[in-house]
């Protein structure tokens, strides 16, 4: 069993409704899937956009749908998925229900390590800036993240360098 697994059986899908109008239980499912194929043009698109969010509008497993997402990160997602993971993150929050998003967010600082090893990896120039914006949301981050921006500044966008 790995994180993700862990982190799916610790959520009762099957008690949040989903904004496609059904129970959440297809979430893991469709996140799994969407993992295991090519990722989507559009980030989320199949397991978190039009599920848990809408636009910018937060759905009861926005948080569980966080959770799954961070456990995928640690669990080393290849390389071609992570950009989108961190874009869904971001949309949950960012989301306009802020209890909601303070969850989601809540959820995102328990893995900061994560990210700064997203940032200072080289692999991707835009997980790294999508992992940077969501660690620029930390307020405790702020020094920390200066001095990560400073040492990895090539593996950054040049707007964030």
């Amino acid at each position: 069993m790995n994180m993700v697994q862990i982190e799916i059986s610790r959520h009762d899908w099957a008690s949040m409704w989903c904004g496609c109008r059904r129970t959440a239980e297809h979430i893991p499912h469709d996140f799994l899937a969407a993992l295991a194929g090519p990722p989507p043009e559009d980030a989320g698109a199949g397991w978190a956009d039009s599920h848990a969010y809408v636009q910018s509008n937060l759905m009861q497993p926005a948080v569980a749908t966080a959770s799954i997402a961070m456990a995928a990160l640690a669990d080393g997602a290849p390389v071609e998925h992570r950009h989108h993971l961190l874009a869904v993150l971001q949309v949950l929050s960012t989301g306009e229900q802020d209890d909601i998003a303070d969850e989601c967010l809540k959820v995102v600082q328990g893995g900061t390590w994560i990210l700064y090893e997203e940032i200072v990896s080289g692999r991707s120039i835009v997980a790294a800036a999508y992992a940077y914006e969501l660690l620029d949301l930390l307020e405790d981050e702020a020094d920390r993240l200066k001095s990560v921006q400073r040492a990895a500044r090539e593996n950054l966008p040049t707007y964030l360098r």
